[in-house]
């Protein structure tokens, strides 16, 4: 999938589910943040400052609707419910598996939040 042809709203779910899965663990590896910078430039992002503004949009989305846990499984799943193909289905669930698997250790809620997407994605 073209991360470049998706509307808005849709690139800031993307983005919003992958800061999402990056806090997860709440340990954050310099390897996650290479990932959502990647992400970004996928979308068509180049410039540095533009970058750390969508980035720092993206954060603040994420932590309004993080403050419990149930919050941010809610936040999740609505952001996930946005993709009903099955191309930005599968898209979504593998730059999410690439993120969460990028520091080289899933831990358990990490898997929790990727069987979370996975379900929403899935139904």
């Amino acid at each position: 999938m073209n991360l470049k042809s998706l509307s808005t709203d849709h690139q800031a779910a993307v983005l919003d589910l992958a800061v999402l899965a990056m806090y997860a663990d709440g340990h954050l590896a310099s390897i996650e943040d290479s990932r959502i910078q990647r992400l970004l430039r996928q979308m068509g992002i180049e410039a540095e400052y533009d970058i750390n503004n969508v980035y720092d949009a993206s954060v603040s989305r994420v932590s309004q609707h993080s403050r419990t846990h149930d919050d941010a499984t809610a936040f999740a799943a609505t952001l996930a419910a946005q993709f009903t193909s099955p191309e930005e289905r599968n898209a979504v669930m593998a730059i999410l598996n690439d993120l969460l698997f990028s520091d080289g250790r899933v831990v358990a809620k990490e898997s929790s939040y990727q069987a979370i997407i996975k379900k929403v994605l899935e139904s």
